[in-house]
């Protein structure tokens, strides 16, 4: 029912959006953005309805409190897409083909869809490229041209858009939908229990977010001698898996080449869960963007190691300079730079908040945005 039958029927008329990411796959840092969507995206559409394309919608639905259907199920999405008023994709790097095509034209896919259906399409705050093959340059090309509106998380996936050709409509820098959360609303205290069960004491922690990439394994060695220094110096060395399934081999690989004692989250957490771990960490290197992320918002000092693009963007972002490669971590360079950020911790934790706090407004701005464009839709 149209927003102009519900009201000659004495209804109010419930806004309703249909959000496509990668979303039920079990990832911390998707899974935060979808959380910090919805909060944003319900302060400023009041009695927003929301169907979340899931893998796993059972879960979705219940975590979340919203409408899911299976993101596979071309004829579920087609249905939800029929009755929503609004397509949003996004957040996230959904716009790449650095690990195959599949991820641009599954998501490129269901925009044409909502076009097929008239529906107008908001990509959310996303973060756009690497694009190397033709098949993909040209499908943003074509599809993002066609777009009601655009908002990208940093200055580098405008630049991408731009460069493939993308010329309407008018491309808007926001920021990371996970940097609009209030770090006040995080319970620190259970991010407290959670260092304690796990054998945690007083001292200094420090975090690591580590993944598998490419087949390597130099940088799991570099990162395990650079968390023996840190445990020499009386640091206690907490090994973080942000995507479980895939991250955890790594981690343990990293432990069982550690000299010294390791601490590892093996049981399966939340995103809620590791949010409030992470305002308990005093260091946090990491190749996760949003366990960076995350970390940046209780102003935890940063050693970003990039294995994407995506992580040296967001250091940029907050005034950093750019990580050091995964593909080519050496342990003097991450020696030195660990030295860097120990000598200057409280400094640089002072200067993230600061740098952090303005792109809070930029990260909400997504879903003002978002209800700009519904309501000059009529709804």
């Amino acid at each position: 029912m149209n927003r102009s039958k519900a009201q000659s029927c004495g209804r109010l008329y419930m806004p309703r959006v249909v959000i496509s990411g990668y979303y039920g796959f079990d990832n911390i840092g998707d899974e935060a953005v979808l959380h910090a969507m919805l909060q944003a995206l319900r302060a400023a559409v009041p009695g927003l309805e929301a169907t979340v394309l899931s893998k796993d919608p059972v879960c979705t639905a219940r975590q979340f409190s919203v409408r899911s259907v299976l993101r596979d199920n071309l004829g579920q999405v087609w249905r939800a897409l029929r009755e929503a008023d609004l397509l949003i994709s996004g957040g996230g790097g959904l716009l790449q083909d650095v690990t195959g095509p599949k991820s641009i034209i599954y998501y490129l896919s269901i925009v044409a869809m909502a076009r097929l259906l008239g529906r107008p399409v908001f990509f959310y705050a996303q973060g756009i490229g690497p694009v190397h093959t033709t098949l993909g340059k040209n499908m943003v090309r074509i599809v993002a041209n066609r777009v009601d509106a655009i908002t990208v998380r940093d200055t580098d996936s405008r630049e991408e858009l731009t460069a493939l050709g993308v010329t309407r409509p008018a491309i808007e820098v926001t920021a990371d939908p996970v940097l609009g959360l209030d770090p006040a609303l995080i319970d620190i205290a259970r991010g407290k229990e959670i260092l304690s069960s796990l054998g945690l004491g007083s001292g200094p922690v420090a975090g690591i977010s580590v993944r598998p990439w490419k087949n390597a394994k130099g940088y799991l060695e570099v990162l395990a001698r650079g968390a023996d220094d840190l445990a020499a110096l009386g640091w206690q060395v907490l090994l973080v898996p942000m995507h479980r399934n895939v991250d955890l081999d790594c981690c343990r690989e990293v432990a069982a080449r550690m000299s010294e004692p390791a601490f590892l989250l093996e049981k399966s957490a939340d995103y809620m869960d590791i949010l409030a771990l992470t305002a308990n960490l005093d260091l946090a290197i990491g190749m996760r963007l949003h366990f960076l992320i995350f970390s940046s918002l209780f102003g935890v000092p940063l050693v970003g190691i990039p294995y994407d693009p995506k992580v040296n963007r967001f250091l940029q972002s907050v005034g950093l300079p750019p990580g050091l490669s995964a593909e080519q971590l050496d342990y003097k360079e991450l020696s030195a730079r660990l030295a860097q950020v120990l000598a200057e911790r409280a400094k640089l934790g002072s200067q993230l908040r600061e740098r952090v706090a303005p792109l809070q407004k930029e990260a909400l701005k997504n879903a003002e945005l978002a209800a700009e464009l519904l309501r000059g839709c009529g709804v």
